[in-house]
């Protein structure tokens, strides 16, 4: 019994591009959805505490009007903290703060006594990494906007400690984000090149699958047995071989009309079995190690002798 198995070259390049598709489309998808959200954000924040600092060296050293560059600094990093989310994370965030609100009056409330930009809390919220980093941010906005009231309004004199710790956390914002670069238009776009990888992993991951399952054998009385049952050797009438020179895939068709593809690519010693049915259906054509037969070229006709008539 001649018997096909799955080629090692063909299971370790299926295996490779299944891994290799299925690592670019995580990567892409992370990406996309959590590093680029999260380095947009970062040079937000640096822009922000930049110009915040800017409006408050300028005040300390007494220019009017000085904090209407930090305020509308302020304005802008809410409305694009805004326009960066959906209106479902919106209503989320909005949910989250005023449980927040409620659950560490008394931290907010020193917070904002003590010019402090930045606070910790212990909440544990079920948030992804990009609403947690957007929640801090939104709350550090508030900070930064409150501080500049209260410096607008005196409450926080220059030389007062609340007006130092508020400077302190504003110059400690822009060297935790300096590293963030202007975010590139193209990136997200980029992305999706790597995300299309993944649908890929699982159309390899399935062709390796059927590959690995899938086995062809022939018996000595020419039986074919394959993955949808078994043919008699009458009950194949034909063999599709157009392909098999180019591509190494034949089709056996039985005698209704139902096709088996065996791809010799894939399968080892396909060609055995392909060769064997071949050439009991057309010996004239193939032979048992499925090669064409070679037919006499016209030239090599003309070169048979032949016996001519004796001259008398």
């Amino acid at each position: 019994m001649i018997q096909t198995r799955p080629r090692t070259r063909w299971v370790i390049q299926m295996s490779l591009m299944t891994v290799m598709c299925a690592v670019f489309g995580v990567w892409g998808w992370y990406d996309y959805s959590v590093k680029i959200p999260m380095d947009e954000l970062g040079y937000q924040k640096k822009i922000a505490f930049s110009n915040v600092k800017s409006g408050l060296e300028a005040h300390a050293n007494g220019e009017d009007n000085a904090l209407q560059t930090a305020v509308q600094a302020i304005q802008a990093a809410r409305q694009q903290l805004t326009a960066s989310m959906s209106e479902a994370e919106v209503e989320q965030l909005k949910s989250v703060r005023e449980e927040m609100n409620s659950q560490f009056k008394s931290e907010m409330q020193r917070a904002q006594e003590e010019g402090l930009v930045s606070v910790e809390f212990n909440y544990t919220a079920e948030l992804g990494t990009v609403a947690q980093a957007r929640l801090r941010w939104s709350l550090e906005i508030d900070r930064l906007a409150a501080g500049l009231l209260a410096v607008g309004q005196g409450q926080w004199a220059r030389g007062s400690d609340a007006f130092a710790n508020f400077v302190e956390g504003v110059s400690s914002g822009i060297t935790a984000y300096q590293k963030f670069p202007v975010p590139n238009k193209w990136n997200r776009m980029v992305q999706w090149l790597f995300i299309l990888c993944g649908p890929y992993a699982v159309v390899a991951g399935l062709q390796l699958t059927g590959g690995l399952r899938k086995k062809y054998s022939v018996d000595e009385d020419g039986t074919f047995y394959h993955p949808q049952g078994s043919w008699e050797a009458a009950e194949i009438s034909d063999i599709d071989m157009s392909r098999w020179m180019s591509k190494s895939v034949a089709k056996i068709v039985h005698a209704d009309g139902r096709t088996v593809t065996v791809d010799d690519y894939v399968h080892q010693d396909a060609d055995q079995i392909i060769g064997a049915i071949a050439h009991r259906l057309r010996p004239e054509e193939w032979t048992d190690h499925a090669k064409a037969v070679e037919s006499n070229s016209p030239s090599e006709e003309a070169d048979i002798p032949t016996d001519s008539p004796e001259q008398d």
